[in-house]
């Protein structure tokens, strides 16, 4: 006796998509009735289907169903199964990495999107850069990569970064590459020609990234005179979460402006 591939479809729950799916990769043999070209599944098409279904819901990829279904003696199918653990252990590792970047994503652009106009005095943490500026016309990669040899992992903690001195206003915004001070040791050749910047007491704030750096940073200059803090007149912008505008990538900055000590 023999079972169309719909009738097979409604037995087994799976869609007829699967099942031609299974057939197309050589998994399973239906034959083809002569008389209305169909292919009909015979009873051990059905088996050799639910175990193929059983080896899917283990997460078995179509190679490794065929190397069992192909003939391996069974004292082999213990490799077949360590070798596919080892990679969704992997696969779930990595995505709980991703997970928790995520969450942290979140929680810092939550963060970030709440301080923008808002003010608070608070410390300047750590970060890390070499004692030069970003050349426009220099490729910033190049700048880079005579700034800093990088591991793959910590370009995820890569920061454009900017330098603003209100006594020296013809130098106009500075940008540099910069790094948390907690990811420093991370970094090769980072430990000759550095520079180590924080600062106890700031006034920060966010803003949008903007080459007009007197526009951007007026409403904290304002801030600050009418709530008497005496700035120094410098100030530090840490890059946050960038978006895009018009073609155009743009970011979110924490600004960090130092207080005078009285």
């Amino acid at each position: 006796m023999f079972l169309s591939v719909g009738e097979i479809s409604k037995i087994l729950g799976v869609s007829t998509e699967t099942i031609r799916h299974y057939v197309q990769e050589g998994v399973i043999s239906p034959q083809k009735n002569e008389e209305n070209n169909y292919w009909e599944y015979s009873s051990e098409d059905f088996l050799r289907l639910t175990d193929v279904l059983f080896y899917s819901s283990a997460g078995l990829s179509v190679k490794e169903i065929k190397t069992i279904m192909d003939g391996i003696p069974v004292e082999d199918i213990g490799k077949v199964i360590d070798a596919r653990r080892k990679e969704l252990t992997n696969i779930i590792k990595e995505a709980a990495e991703m997970l928790q970047r995520l969450d942290y994503w979140d929680e810092s652009y939550e963060s970030e999107v709440r301080m923008v106009g808002k003010y608070t005095i608070g410390a300047m943490p750590p970060e890390y850069r070499r004692n030069s500026y970003l050349d426009e016309p220099v490729h910033i990669a190049e700048s880079l990569r005579e700034s800093f040899d990088l591991d793959r992992e910590d370009w995820i903690c890569l920061s454009v970064s900017f330098y603003y001195n209100l006594n020296e206003p013809e130098k106009g915004l500075r940008k540099y590459f910069s790094f948390p001070g907690d990811t420093r040791l991370k970094i090769k050749n980072a430990t000759t020609a550095g520079i180590e910047e924080k600062a106890d007491c700031c006034l920060i704030t966010e803003v949008h990234i903007s080459d007009d750096a007197d526009r951007m940073l007026a409403p904290l200059i304002a801030y600050a005179a009418e709530n008497n803090i005496e700035l120094v007149g410098e100030f530090y912008g840490r890059e946050e979460t960038n978006y895009y505008s018009d073609g155009k990538r743009l970011g979110l900055y924490k600004v960090y402006a130092p207080i005078r000590k009285k």
